[in-house]
């Protein structure tokens, strides 16, 4: 997914652990590559009750 969104695989990991936040144009460039939405990239994931 990286290389189709002509991306580092080091900063999508850092973008997959909030280490670093994604600016509109790089979550462009994450959706056309897995083929979604941008809107999908920003639903809230469920979280299990603690």
């Amino acid at each position: 997914m990286a290389d189709r969104a002509g991306l580092s695989t080091r900063y999508v990991g850092a973008i997959e652990r909030a280490d670093v936040s994604a600016s509109v144009t790089i979550l462009g460039k994450i959706a056309e590559a897995l083929d979604v939405e941008p809107g999908a990239l920003l639903k809230a994931v469920p979280t299990s009750p603690r």
